[in-house]
């Protein structure tokens, strides 16, 4: 059966127990084995086989059984596209008697094997099979791994090298060599000691035999090819390679955290110079106490060191009378409610005397925890200096009242029948503008104005003024000349308010009936309609020379008639609401 195949040597069957001996091979032997005869179509291609007996390692390793006789069709429907290439190599061992052996992927199977075809004869065909599936996986694995490592290799951004023991390099890594400066063919025979920048080569080697045997991570400094030196850190592990010990070493370039590392200590010096050698207290206070505190601080508080406050309560530097504030204020930070508060208070230094300070806290963390971070500054000169500021503004404040209200009397002696009319336009003018929701600065501004707004009339002869009958139109022009010679006595002085202009305006209307220059609407000065309404209310109800009092509620009406042509609705509605919701009465 096995004529043609290997030496030329007598068939078994001729020689004494040769089929016997044939028998007990094939049945016996560990690989699979099956005897077969393949079938052609006429134009002589490869058809079909027939199983024609199989060992039953066959069996074992195919798991097909009982096949002899049968066609390969028959046992495995679509072998011929399952399998094309052992079909293939059966058809050309059978046809030409050359035998073949190869590694192929039985997918009919499921398996990875080794096939050897023998023919014995023309059309006949002995296949021997040995089952690789699980060295091809392995193979296969490890070719995958090599691949991986060359894609590591090739594209990590750590610079990948390997040293042998004596510190030759083996291989590197394109991003290595790029950080190095080196092109590929200029990595051949390098040492570790022609980059390294740090270490002797002797120091080099020793560090060399420790890692081998520890590993680790070290940082250097290499010597590119141009001679510039770079930090870096290298993270090492030992390989075993068929028996000898290499380095395997990831390299990263760290020059810029090194330098930023060296920015920030430096920084963090300047800052800490600057925090000790501040004029401000500085302080971190934690759970209440506290955590730091710069000189300065310490001195505010009449203590020698600021290790002597670190630890302490820091109420304990509060005065009695406000440390339910200060505590109040800590909690608030200490809970992140706002960002930061500026407040004062009286503090208690170590001997028991007081000092006034000011400070500035803000929430942040410290040591990983909720803190207060703050500024103290002491204002006791501050603070007496500001209360004799205030002393002095209150003595000018009164001093230049002082002088309106004299300004005031000199215009009354010259027109002695409207005594008193400047100061109550000026207190009903304060009213309105407060209604109006004026702050004290702007209501100061309204009373000036209301004491000045007639000091024009000076300039008026004092029988115009007090004449009983009516006057002429000389006469009435002469008294409305009174604003613009009230603006032209007043806008050289240097008010806070506008006054000169209000004294100027205070005879406009909403309208443009009014004088001395017909302003309309918003040209008009707010604090201007405001002494309008409260000059006109003033006058329709008190005495004049030319007529009697018309009273406080045809003064009203006035006002009401008049609202929103003549006079500012806003200002108007204020002014009635005074007198008839809120009980405001005329001032004596």
């Amino acid at each position: 059966m096995m004529h043609g195949v290997g030496e030329d040597i007598r068939p078994i069957d001729a020689q004494p127990g040769g089929e016997r001996r044939f028998r007990a091979l094939f049945q016996g032997m560990l690989n699979g084995c099956a005897y077969c005869r393949m079938l052609y179509d006429a134009d002589g291609r490869a058809l079909d086989f027939v199983y024609l007996e199989v060992n039953p390692a066959f069996g074992r390793l195919t798991g097909l059984r009982n096949v002899a006789g049968k066609r390969i069709s028959e046992v495995i429907p679509g072998m011929r596209e399952l399998s094309p290439e052992l079909f293939e190599i059966c058809g050309r061992v059978a046809r030409g008697g050359a035998p073949e052996t190869s590694d192929l992927e039985i997918k009919s199977f499921a398996k990875w094997l080794t096939v050897s075809v023998y023919s014995p004869e023309r059309e006949y065909f002995v296949a021997v099979f040995e089952d690789i599936t699980e060295h091809k996986r392995a193979s296969l694995a490890l070719q995958r791994e090599n691949q991986r490592y060359k894609a590591l290799m090739q594209t990590s951004r750590d610079g990948i090298h390997i040293l042998d023991r004596e510190g030759r390099l083996v291989e590197a890594n394109p991003e290595f060599l790029r950080m190095l400066g080196y092109a590929p063919e200029e990595a051949t025979g390098l040492q570790v000691s022609d980059w390294d920048a740090q270490w002797e080569r002797e120091q080099l080697l020793e560090k060399i035999g420790r890692l081998m045997r520890d590993g680790g991570t070290i940082e250097t400094r290499h010597r590119r090819k141009d001679g510039a030196l770079i930090d870096v850190e290298i993270s090492v592990t030992a390989l075993e390679i068929e028996g000898k010990t290499y380095l395997y070493n990831a390299a990263r370039d760290i020059t810029a955290r090194k330098l930023a590392e060296r920015e920030l200590l430096e920084s963090a010096n300047r800052f800490r110079g600057l925090v000790e050698q501040s004029i401000a207290g500085i302080y971190i206070i934690q759970d209440g106490r506290f955590a730091y505190v710069n000189p300065r601080l310490a001195a505010i508080l009449g203590y020698d060191a600021p290790a002597e406050l670190i630890g302490t309560d820091a109420l304990s530097t509060v005065a009695e009378k406000d440390r339910a504030l200060v505590a109040e204020n800590i909690r608030q930070r200490s809970a992140g409610a706002g960002r930061s508060m500026s407040y004062q208070f009286t503090g208690l230094r170590r001997d028991g005397s007081t000092v006034e300070v000011g400070v500035h806290g803000a929430g942040a963390a410290h040591a990983g925890r909720p803190a207060i971070i703050g500024l103290m500054q002491d204002i006791s000169e501050k603070r007496r200096a500001e209360e004799q500021i205030r002393h002095y503004v209150a003595q000018l404040e009164t001093a230049f009242m002082s002088t309106v209200g004299v300004v005031t009397t000199l215009s009354e002696m010259r027109d002695p029948y409207t005594a008193g009319h400047e100061r109550r336009v000026a207190e009903i003018g304060v009213a309105i503008g407060a209604e109006l929701g004026f702050d004290a600065r702007r209501l100061d501004g309204l009373r000036a104005a209301g004491y000045l707004h007639d000091v024009g009339k000076i300039t008026v002869p004092a029988e115009i003024l007090s004449k009983p009958g009516k006057l002429s139109a000389i006469e009435f022009s002469l008294i409305q000349g009174h604003a613009q010679a009230a603006y032209d006595v007043l806008k050289d002085v240097d008010f806070p308010w506008p006054v000169a202009q209000i004294a100027l305006q205070h005879h406009e209307r909403m309208d443009g009936s009014g004088y001395p220059r017909g302003l309309k609407g918003e040209a008009i000065l707010l604090e201007a309609r405001i002494t309008a309404v409260a000059d006109v209310v003033e006058a329709l109800s008190s005495h004049r020379p030319y007529r009697p009092a018309f009273g406080i509620d045809m003064a009203l009406a006035e006002i009401e008639c008049g609202r929103g042509s003549r006079y500012d609705a806003a200002v108007a509605d204020a002014c009635l609401r005074l007198f008839r919701e809120r009980g405001f009465r005329l001032p004596h």
